[in-house]
């Protein structure tokens, strides 16, 4: 790639970059890691006889575009499962080491070095790898967005009737000197308990039965995500 095309490009990358997050240091480190990039294909293709760099640009392109697939799938879907879906609060620490030795191992297979030859295949790594760039700042500004969120995982049981203990169990509950409320139909439980991430609540006459949510609205205000909770008539059970 010629020196002007590169500084058109990279100029490009950090305007669009600093309209997207509207902060420079983003903006700026994305630009630097396209140039980077740009350097690192010029020194392969440049040396492209020596084994010994053949070698080592080649477990480098694998590492880089390991990294870049990582960013683009396994990111977005641990936000999902975490921050989402709320499935989880934390996928195991080992799942993303494992992961990248198993993608690194496999894309090490590729001879990149054919590939880089190729202006296609330069021009489809670089975009590739600013598309992950942009995923992942995307996902850091989203998750420490949602990081400290109350949010809640399970109810049990998932109804109640007068008088019942509910256990409630979550993240970012806030500690029992700032606890909140738990509001379900219109009406707030009576809390028996509260820490971090378990509420013991009672349930108190209800105003009427029936499905409803059950949420929980923290001592700054921030209310939690929404479960499905049943008010059942006492008289109905058996």
């Amino acid at each position: 790639m010629g020196k002007y095309t590169t500084i058109v490009i990279s100029c490009l990358i950090f305007l669009a970059s600093l309209f997207f997050f509207k902060a420079i240091i983003p903006a700026l480190g994305l630009t630097l890691f396209f140039i980077f990039w740009v350097l690192l294909i010029e020194i392969a293709w440049q040396y492209r006889q020596s084994t010994s760099l053949l070698i080592l640009t080649k477990l480098l392109i694998a590492a880089i575009f390991a990294l870049s697939v990582y960013n683009l799938i396994y990111l977005p879907l641990e936000f999902l499962i975490t921050e989402i879906w709320l499935i989880t609060p934390k996928i195991p620490s080992m799942v993303s080491p494992v992961l990248l030795i198993i993608l690194i191992g496999g894309l090490s297979q590729i001879n990149w070095n054919d590939k880089l030859k190729v202006k296609f295949w330069r021009l489809f790594l670089l975009v590739f790898i600013i598309i992950s760039g942009l995923v992942y700042l995307g996902y850091r500004q989203n998750k420490l967005a949602r990081e400290y969120l109350p949010k809640i995982y399970n109810i049990t049981p998932s109804w109640g009737i007068q008088a019942q203990l509910i256990e409630i169990r979550g993240v970012n509950f806030f500690p029992i000197w700032k606890k909140g409320k738990i509001l379900f139909n219109g009406q707030e439980m009576i809390i028996k308990s509260w820490n971090e991430e378990l509420i013991i609540a009672e349930q108190p006459v209800p105003a009427g039965f029936g499905k409803t949510t059950l949420f929980i609205v923290r001592s700054d205000g921030i209310i939690s995500n929404k479960l499905p909770f049943e008010v059942r008539d006492p008289s109905t059970l058996k």
